[in-house]
């Protein structure tokens, strides 16, 4: 009869601690996806934030100025808002497609920046120019912004 419970003891000892470990990993892991979801948010709602305040620096000088208007000044509205480094900070956390889909808006973006410094672009809802250069990039954005609402998952539609 010793053995007997000895054994059950130091069964049920083992299933106890065995089952504990195992439920505090799911735990941990769990909250490490979480904190990475939270960190991914992040640095989307960043990069998402630098392109736009990106667009309307553009937009304002190229709506204060004649174009084209000195590649300086151009380059330092562009650099103005932080979008380089929150790419970055993007291309760090992000999933390929979803870093794909940001490279392309960035690029557009350049692309205006390029076309407001070397041409006559008029800046408003009227102009072919501008709107030649804008729809491609809000079309990119919109693709963007969906790209990264499917990565963070269900639970962000």
């Amino acid at each position: 009869m010793g053995w007997l419970t000895l054994i059950s003891t130091l069964s049920g000892g083992v299933l106890g601690v065995g089952s504990t470990l195992v439920v505090e990993s799911v735990r941990t892991k769990r909250d490490q996806r979480l904190r990475h979801a939270d960190l991914r948010r992040t640095a989307y709602v960043r990069y998402l934030t630098a392109l736009t305040e990106t667009e309307t620096a553009l937009q304002t000088v190229a709506l204060s100025h004649a174009t084209p208007i000195a590649s300086s000044d151009v380059v330092a509205a562009f650099r103005s808002t932080g979008v380089i480094a929150a790419r970055y900070e993007l291309f760090l956390m992000a999933p390929a497609g979803v870093y794909d889909a940001a490279r392309e808006a960035y690029d557009l973006l350049r692309a205006m920046r390029v076309a407001i410094a070397t041409t006559a672009v008029v800046v408003s809802d009227d102009s072919v120019e501008w709107q030649a250069l804008h729809t491609p990039y809000d079309s990119a954005l919109r693709t963007l912004r969906a790209a990264m609402r499917d990565s963070l998952g269900p639970a962000f539609d």
